[in-house]
């Protein structure tokens, strides 16, 4: 169950925990790519509808703080865009070194452009 208190939170059932999870999303997904970011998604169509996020990161990222800074990132684009996004969805982000060099603001319009372009966000 989501947190009732706010439609904005980032719960436990939000995040893609499993590797069998993971292996599924990436083997059987759409995968769109940017400069920065992989993208992997795939429709559960299992009538669950909480949207699960995943973030894969290697040391090529850069240091940790530089790691955790992209995740976060991406956390949040995911956080506060995920009521937009088709109902059931798994989305995987593989972020690349370049993502250390791109603002925010950037990597949050290729994201949604990509998901829009790819008909898994909806802007209305």
């Amino acid at each position: 169950m989501l947190n009732s208190s706010s439609g904005f939170s980032f719960c436990y059932q939000e995040k893609l925990h499993l590797e069998r999870d993971y292996k599924k999303v990436l083997k059987n997904g759409k995968k769109i790519v940017t400069d920065f970011v992989n993208i992997f998604v795939l429709n559960r169509k299992d009538n669950n509808e909480i949207r699960r996020l995943g973030l894969i990161t290697s040391k090529k990222v850069g240091n940790a703080t530089e790691r955790n800074r992209a995740k976060r990132r991406l956390r949040e684009i995911f956080r506060t865009n995920k009521h937009k996004l088709t109902p059931g969805l798994d989305i995987i982000f593989i972020l690349k070194p370049e993502i250390k060099l791109t603002g925010y603001g950037k990597i949050k319009e290729t994201v949604l452009d990509c998901l829009k372009s790819a008909k898994f966000y909806n802007d209305i």
